[in-house]
């Protein structure tokens, strides 16, 4: 008997052991992380090439689809009322405009580690409470692309940090390079609000004001009218009208890489691209020009969230807390050739060239105005967004005269939000 009991004790171990080993390789099984991008990303994209390191360290795999930017504000919805929903998303809007469909992120990871106008910019303004539903993926900023060929065919030196152009420098230079740089256009802009909005700051102008615990609608003033008649001249006579009046798709950094433009706004999203792809031109970075009030540069860049609802919602967690340690954002930003939001992590190249247009890069970060952090505070986007690219569409159009275009969206924007009109 005692035999039989230390016999029948041996086969209950060893199928407690076979259990529990079973139990960790189910805990270990590798699990596919859903994620949301809003472009289809290209073999150098930095943010996909570090998931996939963090797939193959972890054993993981990743599901990854990609939604346009305009099209996740309608899809979104859809998503989470079918609980289908991505893991982690790559966003700008959708943490800000549905708070209580993502994680508080501050609950897992330290937002002191963030550069507080990262924090400021990307976490609370994308976010109607104070919560970080939302986290940085990077720092970018609004900054100024040249063509060095089409600079050398006129004997044009770019400006400097030191003594940058004005706006009317801008203009005569974009001139002389469309009529004898061998370019087709002397300067092109993203059809991107920020891009005109960078002018509107620069000229003193602003979306709203701040009074008191509320905001009054400023965006028909006469120094936004002003810029926005500028802004009009320059499309009928040396930018690619077409972009912002709505008569084409074409994205301009194609333009910029194929040669045609002389002088591109955009900003430091494209600059890892811009490396790694344009072979025919010599280019480089310029600091921005400044207006009749100073400089202005626009911050921002999308951040990463977690929808409360995702089926591997914790596998996204643990993907953030790997991202952000500082070994790993390193790697990212050494691909990404961007600005940092992680204190203490900078990118340092070894491209002598690439570290000179950096510093340039960096310097445009002071150029951010109160203006800018006090429209962006006011959350004007949660009564109208579109309506307003659409209202300088129509005026780069000619349907519209600029001082109509403004004015008419003022009143709606004054209408919904409850804001008086201060012009």
């Amino acid at each position: 008997m005692k035999k039989i009991a230390i016999f029948a004790l041996a086969i209950l171990l060893v199928g407690n052991v076979v259990f529990a080993s079973g139990s960790q390789e189910t805990a270990k099984a590798p699990k596919a992380l859903k994620v949301m991008l809003s472009e289809e990303p290209s073999s150098e994209d930095a943010l996909l090439n570090t998931l996939k390191e963090w797939a193959s360290e972890t054993g993981n795999t990743l599901d990854v689809m990609v939604i346009p930017y305009e099209d996740q504000l309608t899809k979104f919805p859809l998503m989470a009322r079918n609980k289908d929903l991505p893991d982690l998303i790559a966003t700008t809007r959708l943490a800000r405009l549905y708070p209580d469909e993502f994680a508080d992120l501050s609950k897992n990871i330290d937002i002191s580690i963030f550069e507080p106008m990262a924090v400021e910019i990307i976490v609370d303004s994308y976010a109607t409470k104070k919560i970080a539903n939302i986290l940085p993926q990077q720092f970018t900023i609004t900054n100024v692309f040249y063509n060095k060929d089409a600079f050398d065919r006129v004997g044009l030196s770019a400006p400097t940090v030191d003594d940058p152009w004005s706006f009317e420098e801008l203009a005569a230079n974009a001139k002389l390079l469309q009529e004898k740089g061998g370019v087709k256009y002397g300067m092109a802009m993203d059809s991107s609000r920020a891009r005109y909005d960078n002018l509107m700051y620069a000229n003193g102008g602003s979306m709203v004001e701040k009074r008191g615990e509320s905001f009054a609608v400023t965006i028909n003033s006469p120094q936004n009218i002003a810029t926005l008649e500028e802004f009009v001249r320059w499309n009928n006579s040396f930018m690619p009208k077409a972009i912002w009046a709505g008569g084409t798709t074409d994205n301009p950094a194609d333009y910029f890489k194929n040669g045609d433009v002389g002088i591109y706004f955009s900003g430091t999203w494209n600059y890892n691209s811009f490396y790694t792809q344009i072979k025919n031109i010599n280019w480089g970075v310029m600091p921005s020009p400044v207006g009749s009030a100073g400089p202005s540069a626009i911050l921002g860049g999308s951040g990463l969230a977690v929808p409360v609802n995702a089926k591997n919602k914790d596998l996204a967690v643990d993907f953030l807390k790997w991202f952000y340690t500082k070994e790993n954002f390193q790697n990212y930003l050494n691909r990404d050739k961007g600005l940092s939001s992680l204190v203490g992590v900078t990118y340092s190249p070894a491209d002598k060239q690439v570290a000179e247009d950096y510093k340039i890069l960096q310097s445009e970060v002071a150029k951010v105005t109160k203006a800018f952090s006090v429209d962006e505070s006011s959350l004007w986007r949660n009564y109208y967004d579109n309506e307003y690219r659409d209202a300088m569409r129509q005026a780069v159009n000619g349907d519209i005269s600029p001082a109509k275009a403004l004015n008419d969206f003022a009143a709606l924007l004054s209408k919904k939000s409850s804001w008086p009109l201060k012009y």
